[in-house]
Order: structure tokens, then sequence, then C-alpha cells
């Protein structure tokens, strides 16, 4: 019988990422870290968080191009 990570306490990821996780898994190993599923599931939020408030930004100049100033 499988559990699911739900019952294990853990958190779903997102269904598509937004992020490349052997990318960021490959940089934090050049360092010498390991990094966890939670973390790639918190970073992938904390990509999206940052996107939307670019693209905020960029409707209250009333542009459709997302610019490095709306970062």
């Amino acid at each position: 019988m499988r559990v699911s990570n739900m019952a294990k306490g853990r958190k779903e990821a997102p269904e598509e990422l937004t992020v490349y996780k052997t990318r960021i898994k490959a940089i934090a190993k050049e360092k010498g870290f390991r990094v966890s599923g939670e973390f790639i599931i918190a970073f992938d939020k904390a990509v999206r968080e940052l996107l939307e408030k670019a693209m905020k930004r960029a409707e209250m100049e009333q542009r459709k191009t997302l610019l490095p100033r709306h970062v």
C-alpha cells in the first residue's frame, strides 16, 4: 500500500514547476549543498511571487513587457 505525501505530512508540489529542479540542484551541488524537495517547492513559490509583483509593476506603467526595473 502506497502512502501519499500528504499522509506523511509533506506538502504537495505544484503540478508544474516554474524553475528547473535539476539546474537548481546542480548549482547548489557546485557549492557543496544538497537540496530538499520542500526547498524546491518553496523556491518555486518565491519565483512565482516575484513574477507576479513584476507583472503588477509593469501593469501600473501600462506596459506589457517586463523589464529589469520591474523586479
